[in-house]
């Protein structure tokens, strides 16, 4: 199948759904960029989701769509999976390094969650080798893009910074969820291009992702960061779980 397809991981609380139609709007994008043909009605895709989460008994966790094509024939898999993400996690925090391969912001790929994912996976699992919890990428020009499976932000005296689209990473579902809480609560919000001595600078460093929401960072590479000090992380992590009541 040759990495031809796309798929999305999508968060399961209390056994609903959140945020179906972002990531199916995502999927649609990636479809077009891939040429491939969605054949499948988006509420069908949604009907067998749930489906699946009532006869797998799931509450908390996730839910993955893979679309892909092998010659003429089209195929969508879906399978769950648990909530790992504990409340012991997000009290210690994530440990993290950068990765050694660089991404290319020219290349569409970097831009959907396309099966080619194996950067990803040997660079996240080099991480966890060495005691990290997730790799930070740069793009071929030296500025920080994103981590293998998350969207990375910063704080700086007291404005929120993120690696722009054009870096070249995957605009996350949970990125623009906290981005506009960001907004919402009148903090400053920069996008734009970066690089590691502004994150070894931050005063607080977070994560996102669908499954994870919001999690901070307790050291990257040598340097640790004082989870106390974490005002608006801890402020940004409360506001977004207001969206799942």
């Amino acid at each position: 199948m040759y990495g031809y397809g796309l798929f999305e991981t999508i968060k399961v609380y209390n056994g609903k759904i959140y945020f179906f139609k972002e990531h199916m709007e995502r999927l649609k994008r990636g479809c077009e960029i891939l040429n491939l043909e969605l054949k499948i009605p988006l509420n069908i895709i949604e009907e067998y989701c749930y489906k699946l989460i009532r006869k797998n008994n799931l509450n908390d966790g996730g839910i993955r769509v893979a679309y892909s094509k092998n010659k003429d024939k089209y195929c969508l898999l879906i399978t769950t999976r648990g909530n790992i993400y504990k409340e012991e996690i997000y009290k210690k925090g994530f440990k993290l390094c950068f990765a050694d391969i660089k991404r290319n912001p020219e290349s569409p790929l970097v831009r959907i969650k396309s099966n080619n994912y194996i950067e990803n996976i040997l660079s996240l699992e080099k991480a966890r080798k060495k005691g990290f919890d997730e790799a930070v990428f740069e793009n071929v020009y030296g500025k920080i893009c994103e981590g293998t499976i998350s969207n990375i932000f910063f704080i700086k005296d007291n404005v929120v910074y993120t690696p722009s689209v054009s870096c070249g990473i995957l605009p996350g579902i949970i990125r623009n969820k906290v981005m506009n809480i960001v907004k919402k609560l009148n903090l400053k919000l920069k996008t734009g291009q970066y690089h590691k001595d502004d994150l070894f600078n931050a005063d607080e460093i977070f994560i996102t992702n669908s499954l994870l929401d919001v999690m901070p960072v307790n050291q990257l590479e040598y340097k640790k960061f004082n989870l106390k000090r974490n005002f608006i992380t801890r402020l940004l992590m409360e506001e977004l779980k207001k969206l799942y009541r």
